[in-house]
Order: structure tokens, then sequence, then C-alpha cells
């Protein structure tokens, strides 16, 4: 038998083991253990019984030493006969291990043997293999079940049309049988039988097609079987046959009632109510009929989006292209082994009872050899809970998640919330009642978040509630009324999934449920990665979950983690501009904060933003920095008086609205600003003073200029009073305070007002300080207007020049200067020289600012001035239309600047003697001139005479 297994013993030492004259080696005992049928490297327990021995051996070993004769010492007998003992064990050990593979060969075999006898060709093949598979890999015995496998996947070969594999299994298998059992054994016979089959079949049935429904009957036609040993069945006929079709994609059901449902069916009835997603459902449809490795497809998205929804309406839009459909409710992984086994149950393919293992198997291996069936994984937490029970094979496979990294085994289908015109049909399917503009305001605030909007449609109808009413009840109690509402079809609240959410990622990960909750409390966009790791110089108090965040904030690739746990649980997103929660999310989420906590972490949320504030707001070097961080700003209550370093982040955040041009949000947070600040600090407080500074600005370019001069009067005796008249913030207001004071028309009081500012500027700050130049250039502008042009050109040009020294050619502050220069050069005459100027500060400011921007609106007119100067009648027209709409659309028609564009634009009208456009245009600008800046007001007077000329060429 050695011999016959390719190993030889030597004699002297196969004698001496025998007689116990010698333990044997372990080389020794590996050929006696491949001689008992078994791959040592499958089957270890042979090394550790050799261990065992071998040590108990050696620690009581006689000294060996040679007789007189040169012969070793024999050992004590009681040796030899322990040695047999053990090696009498771990034959019977491995004797039943071989038994129990041979069991489980014959019931795999049987199973087999059932899908073939129903023509379930694949599938019956697919089990064959793995046992024959399974022979090879543990080197077995020849037994009756293996020796039946591997004939049945003869059959399959040849039953299919792959002729010169079976000839090649066949002759295997004869030659296998030949050298283990001899030439005239029944299997040998057998083996050498299918191969004569295998290659002349029987030419009365060639041509025949076995398939995996009604060609069962062919099947039994052209494979018969005889009994075999064991009671196997054996095969005697063997006859050719054209390929199976083996269809991939969906085809119209067998033998089924239009419009009924697959016989294997456990989903939940069809949702009446679903509404759209007809682009994900067209692209799931596409995918899975391309076949490959499309087969497996995932939905993914947060909670509540409706993935689940949208899967069980796929499967019922398209039931009539499969035989079986199964719902496997993936939530908790350890469950889904039961539910693909109750599937093996339910097609009969094991009795009630079996084992998970075995029956899951079963259902693996059957649906993995045939098509037309879609299994769906619902509300996947991992991969790894998912991937494992797969069956593989041309069948489809539809995973919903709310978590990432299904890469690897599915093609990735994205679910975000609904478009705007879905989400109104969804709302009117709730509340037939409700009107397209309050189904539109409502789905806005929603978010166009399905489950949210299904339980506001169900609340909405339910306790007749109106719009209005229930958008004031989602702003003071979102958690409470998230929770309220009919869901439809969905199984929880959308308050539900977000706390379950929430206590998952509670015991995954506290540094994510930490960055979670420092998010709701800041605005719905992105929060910047590194603003979180900030919060390491930021004390975290008694908050275990921001103590967590702040112990691991220097660790970047543990805090990115930590926000992929927040996003694999739904609650976040993330993008390359960092992380953030939907705001129905937040809302939920600080709802659920016990009030000390919800302060804590709103502690440190602005905390957070103080430690990244950009700078600066002056500096167009910091805007970008500036525009993520406002809402978030807005978002933690910037109004409480508390926070010293809160309040001046507050304050920069509304310059730099301003400096961006939108004065009417600047002015809305000062006002709150100021007024709650003026309640608890006093009138005096120096944030306050900054506050009503910022205010009047915010006025005086929105153009409220008697509005802001009240504060300018009230707030600089205060600032002499508490700072002192030569501090630079005192300076900085009685500069606003001039140019108000000109804008105003009060020309002589402005120039005298900043020409004492100035000269407190130039001893204070020095000659080149950017707000000593800003005086500098607002003066030349109040000589200006009083008509000293060249004084004015002196002081522009010199200004001019340091600010392109100490600020640079694209400032904002060095582009205002220009356009003031360019001004006096136009009412010197030099037309020439001011085009060029201009030209250049209009290209600028469209670079810097972009077109919308008021200083770019104001260059734009200063330009077609030059150009209507120069005769250029009909370009300066194109643009001042141009701008007149644009500054009536950001500024409004009354704004002072869309009025002195319209006063433009009507002089260049008249010249092109569009006598009735001129008077039209100009009367309504008196009109707005006289409302808004008054009757006595220089560019009232101005727009006046300029009617009159107008009416008097007419």
């Amino acid at each position: 038998m050695a011999l016959g297994k390719g190993h030889s013993l030597p004699r002297t030492t196969l004698g001496e083991v025998l007689r116990g004259r010698r333990f044997p080696s372990k080389a020794f005992l590996l050929t006696f253990v491949e001689l008992c049928g078994a791959e040592p490297d499958e089957i270890r327990v042979w090394e550790s019984t050799w261990n065992r021995l071998a040590v108990r051996y050696k620690v009581g070993e006689p000294a060996q030493r040679p007789d007189g004769t040169g012969r070793m010492v024999p050992y004590d007998g009681r040796r030899a006969a322990e040695l047999e003992q053990q090696v009498t064990e771990l034959r019977e050990r491995l004797r039943q291990q071989g038994l129990a593979v041979e069991r489980a060969a014959r019931a795999w075999t049987s199973v087999g043997d059932a899908l073939r006898g129903e023509g379930h060709w694949s599938s019956a093949g697919v089990v064959y293999g793995a046992v024959a598979d399974l022979q090879r890999a543990l080197s077995a015995r020849h037994a009756p079940a293996f020796f039946r496998a591997r004939c049945g996947v003869i059959e399959v070969l040849a039953a299919r049309g792959r002729y010169e594999e079976a000839e090649a299994a066949a002759r295997r298998l004869a030659e296998d049988c030949a050298t283990s059992l001899g030439a005239d054994h029944p299997d040998t016979v057998t083996a050498q039988q299918m191969l004569t089959l295998v290659r002349n079949p029987s030419p009365a049935l060639a041509g025949a097609t076995v398939t995996e429904s009604a060609g069962a009957e062919a099947a039994g036609a052209a494979v018969t079987g005889a009994t075999g040993p064991g009671g196997a069945a054996a095969p005697v006929v063997v006859v050719r046959s054209a390929a199976v079709p083996g269809p991939r994609g969906p085809r119209p059901a067998r033998e089924r009632v239009a419009g009924g449902l697959p016989t294997i069916w456990n989903l939940e009835p069809r949702n009446p109510e679903f509404t759209g997603r007809d682009t994900i459902l067209g692209r799931l449809r596409e995918r899975f009929g391309q076949g490959g490795a499309s087969v497996v497809q995932a939905l993914r998205g947060p909670g509540g989006v409706g993935k689940t929804q949208i899967a069980v309406e796929y499967a019922h839009r398209h039931a009539d292209e499969y035989d079986l459909v199964w719902w496997v409710a993936s939530e908790d992984s350890s469950l889904v082994g039961e539910q693909i086994a109750a599937l093996a149950v339910q097609l009969e393919l094991v009795e009630r009872g079996t084992d998970t293992v075995t029956a899951a198997a079963v259902t693996k291996a059957f649906l993995r050899g045939r098509d037309r069936w879609l299994l769906i994984f619902d509300n996947a937490e991992e991969r790894a809970g998912v991937s494992e029970w797969l069956p593989g094979g041309p069948g489809h496979v539809l995973i919903t998640s709310r978590a990432g990294g299904w890469e690897r085994i599915a093609a990735i289908t994205p679910v975000d919330v609904m478009a705007a015109a879905e989400s109104v049909a969804l709302l009117q399917t709730h509340c037939p009642d409700l009107r397209r503009e309050e189904a539109e305001s409502l789905a806005g605030e929603l978010d166009f978040l399905p489950l949210a909007l299904c339980q506001a449609g169900g609340f909405l109808s339910e306790t007749a509630t109106g719009v209005g009413d229930y958008l004031a009840l989602l702003q003071a109690h979102p958690a409470a009324l998230l929770s309220e509402g009919d869901a439809g079809d969905y199984p929880r609240s959308l308050a539900a999934v977000i706390g379950l959410s929430l206590d998952q990622l509670a015991q995954a990960d506290p540094v994510g449920l930490a960055t979670v909750r420092v998010c709701a409390l800041l605005a719905p966009e992105s929060v910047p990665v590194r603003w979180l790791m900030s919060v390491e110089d930021i004390a975290a108090g008694d908050d275990e979950p921001i103590a967590a965040l702040a112990e691991v904030a220097a660790d970047e690739m543990r805090l990115r983690r930590a926000i992929g746990t927040a996003v694999r649980f739904g609650l976040a997103k993330s993008n390359r501009d960092g992380v953030r929660l939907h705001r129905l999310v937040q809302g939920v989420v600080r709802d659920l904060l016990p009030e000390p906590a919800r302060a804590r972490v709103r502690r440190h949320a602005r905390a957070l933003l103080v430690a990244n504030a950009p700078g600066d707001p002056e500096d167009p070097a910091t805007w970008t920095a500036w525009a993520p961080m406002v809402p978030h700003v807005l978002a933690v209550e910037p109004t409480t008086p508390t926070d010293l370093h809160l309040r001046i982040l507050a304050c920069d955040t509304s310059w730099y609205l301003i400096e961006r041009g939108d004065a009417d949000a600047g002015a809305r947070l000062t006002r709150a600003l100021r007024a709650s600040w003026l309640r608890h600090l006093g009138a005096d407080d120096v944030h306050v003073l900054w506050a009503t500074r910022c205010l009047a600005r915010a006025l005086r370019e929105q153009g409220h200029y008697e509005e802001a001069r009240r504060l300018y009067d009230d707030a600089l005796p205060r600032y002499h009073r508490v700072l002192g008249g030569g501090h630079p913030d005192t300076l900085r207001l009685a500069h606003g305070s001039a140019i108000n004071l000109r804008l105003l028309g009060q020309y002589a009081a402005a120039r005298a007002l900043q020409a004492e500012t100035l000269r407190s500027y130039r001893n204070v700050l020095g000659e080149d300080h950017p707000h000593t130049l800003h005086s500098a250039n607002h003066l030349a502008a109040d000589l200006s207007a009083l008509g000293h042009y060249d004084e004015a050109r002196r002081l522009h040009e010199d200004t001019l020049v340091r600010y392109r020294r100490v600020l640079g050619d694209d400032h904002p502050d060095t582009l205002r200067s220009a356009n003031h220069l360019a001004a006096d050069l136009v009412a010197l005459g030099e037309y020439a020289k001011a085009r060029v100027l201009d030209e250049d500060t209009l290209a600028r400011c469209r670079r810097v600012f972009g077109e919308d921007h008021p200083h770019t609106l104001r260059a734009a007119t200063s330009y077609t001035t030059i150009l209507r100067k120069l005769g250029m009648l009909q370009q300066a027209l194109a643009l001042q239309e141009e701008t007149l709409t644009r500054s009536r659309r950001v500024l409004g028609a009354d704004h002072p600047q869309s009025l002195r564009t319209a006063r433009a634009l009507c002089e260049t009208l008249h010249h092109l003697h569009l006598l009735d456009r001129a008077r039209e245009l100009q009367e309504d600008t008196v009109r707005r001139c006289r409302r808004v800046l008054g009757a006595d007001h220089p560019e009232t007077r101005g727009a006046e005479d300029q009617l009159r000329k107008i009416g008097e060429q007419r």
C-alpha cells in the first residue's frame, strides 16, 4: 500500500518501531497517516498526538548506550505497549472523521440527485462538483458518495454539451478507480462504460436539449439511471445535447397570471403612496439587464431618504421578471442566515429544522445555477454581514444601506433627498387639499427628505394643522414633532431612526458622537475637519464625548475614522470640504440633548469657531475663509453677551458681510447684536460701541444716510469718553461719520471732520497706514464735491500711489481710490487718461468682486460716464442699461447708487435724442431722489435740473 501511495518505509525502521526499539519519527508517522486515507495538512490531530507522545517519551527516556556487541539497549516493553495504544486511538479518530466526511458527501450527493431529477442541471452540477472537490482536497478514500458525485459531474457536462470536459472527467475517474480498486471492481467497470458512452453518444437522441424546466422530461430520456454501488444512481445512457441557452436577463414569467406575483415571495404589499424616483428605478433596471458585476447593486444613502421603499417598489414593478423574490432584513447580521434557511424550506430544498449552515449552503448552491431570482438585503450595516450570503450566479441582489464600503461587491446607486417636484407630489398625495405653494414651502423646510415628508403629510391630514403652524412647531420642537404623524410604510418615525442611530454611534465610537453633537449646534453646512482638530486647546469640561473628541484632536486619521463611523450610521455626510449634518438631523440631535449638555456643546462649538477665526475681514485674502465661517457664527446665537471672544468674532463677521457687498445681512446681524448687548452691557460698553459702528456703516451702504447719521452722532461722544479722541477706533468712527455727511450732501462739514481725522491718523498711525489712506482718499472726494478738482486730483494721485505700494493693485481700497481719481480727471476734462484708468479699474473689480458687487456697479457707472464724454454713446448706453438692471436687482430701485446709474443713463439717452425715454426715466428718478435723499439734497437738485433740460429740448 505504501508503494501504491508513492511512499516506502525502511524495513529496519519499521521493524524497530514495531518491536519497541525506536520511537517513530514525524516523517514515519506522516507516511502512516497518508496510508490511512487522510490529508495531513487538513487533519492535524496526528501531529499534536505525536508531539504529546514525543515529550513524554523524551522526558522518561533512559540513557541509550551500546552494549558490548554494539547493539542498542532495548527499551522497556511498557513504552511499546503505550505507543501501540496511542496509535490505535489515532487511527480510530481518523476513521471517525473520515466517516463524518463520507456522511456529508452522501447528503450533498443526494441533494444533487434531487436537483437533477427536477431538471435543475446547473444547480446539480454545482453540488456534484463541490463534493468531488471535497474528495480531492482531503485526499479521501474511494467511497460510493464520492463516486456518485464524480459521475454526476460527468452527466451534467455531457447534458450541457461540454463533451471534451466530460470525456476528460470520465477518463480520470476510470483511471482512479482502476488504481485504487482494481480493473474488475464494479465501479471501475461503470466508469469505463461512462467513458465509452461519452465518446460515442446515442445517435438516436443526439441534438436533444436539456433545459432547467420542461427539459426535465428530456433529461429523463437522455440520462436514465440504474442502481449502482451503495444504492447510488449510476448512469447507463449519456447523449450529446445542445448547449443550454442560459438566459441572463429578465424575461416574461412562465405560467403565471398577468400581474401575479412569483410563488416564492415574502415582500410587504406595494406602497400605494410611492411617488417619483423614476431615475433611480430606471438605473437599477438598466444595470440588472447588463448582467456581469451589476447583478449585485446597493442603494446607499442616509436614513429617511427612502431606500427601502425604492427596493419594494422595484420588486413590485418588475415582479413578472422573477420566479423568486426574497426579502432579508439585514440590520442584525446574525439573523441573516436564518432568513436564507427559511428560503430553503420555502423552496423545499431541506426539511424544516435543518441546521442553518446546511440549509443556507443548499440555498446558495440552488440559486447559483439558475436565474430569474431577486434577493433584497435591507438595511445592511456592513459588507461582511452580507457578502458571505451572496449566492453568485446570474440572479439579482439588491442591498440597501446607510453605510459605505460596498464598492467591492456591488454597483452603487446613491440615494439622496427627493426632487422638489416629487416632494410636492408626495405631500399632496397625503394632503390633496394642500396648495402647491404651501407644499413647496413645507418641502423646502423639510429639505425634501421622504420620511419627513410622509410624517408631515400624515400629521397635517390627521390634525388639521396649517402649514404655518407646522413650521413653527418644527422650529420649536423638532424631535417631538418628527416623532408624530403617520410614517406610512416606513417602520419608524424620523426621530426614532435618528435616536436609534445615535445610540448605535455612542456604542461604536464616542468621538463620532461628539462630532455629531458639535455639528448639530452649528449650521447645516460643511464643518472643516481642521476646525474639529482645534478642540485640543479647548477645555472639554465634564462632557465625556467632547472630552473624547479633545483627546484625539491631534490625530487626524482617528478623527476621520470617527467621521466615517458617523457617516456609516447615516447621521452625517462627508465631502472634501468637511462633514455636515442634515438640518432635520440637527434639530432632533439638539432636542435629544438635555439642556445642561446642550449648553456645554454649544460653548464648545463657539470656542471652536473663535479658535478658527479667519482674521481681518477687510483683507480680501481672508474672504475665502470667512465665507464658510459666517453661517456657523449665525447658528451659535452670537447675540449672547457673556462670551467676550464670541462678541469679537460676531462684529468681525458683520464687517465681513458689509465688505463683501451684503449690507442687508450685515445690518440684520448688527441690529440683533447691538440690541442684545445694549440691554445687558450698556451703551458705553466697547463692544456695544463696535456694534454701533458696524450698524452705522451697514446703513450707510444701504443708502439710509439719516438713520446712520443718528447713530454716528450718538456714538462719537461715547467713543471720545470711553476710548479717547486719539484711539484708532474713535478715528474710524469719525472717518465713517464724515463719509456719511458727504453722502448727505453736507460737503463742507464732511471736509472739516475728515481733515481733522486725517491729521489725527497721521499722528497716531503714520502716513502709510491703510486707515490713514482711507481718510485721505475720502478727504479728496470731499474736495472734489466742493469743486476743488486740482487739489482733489493731487491728493488722490498721492493716495493711489501709496495704496498700490501698501495694499496692492487689487485691494478694494485701491480700486475705490482709482475710481475717485478717474472722476477728478473727468471733471478736469482729461477724458483719455480717465478712460485708461477706469477701464483697468472696472476689469479688476469684475475679477476681484464679481459683476454684481456694489464696487463693480459703481466702477461700471463711472466708466460709462467717460464713454459718453468721449462720444461713444452706443457703448455707454449698452453698459448703462445692463448696470442699471443689475443695480436694481442687487441694491434696489431706491438705492442712491441705482439712482446715480439711472441719471447717467438719462444723460446718454438725452445725447442720443431719445427724449421720450429720457424724460420718462428722469421723472421716475426725480421722484425717487426726493423720497430717498430729500428735496434739498444736491443730487436731487441735479436730477431736477437734468429733467428741465430734457423738457426744454423737447
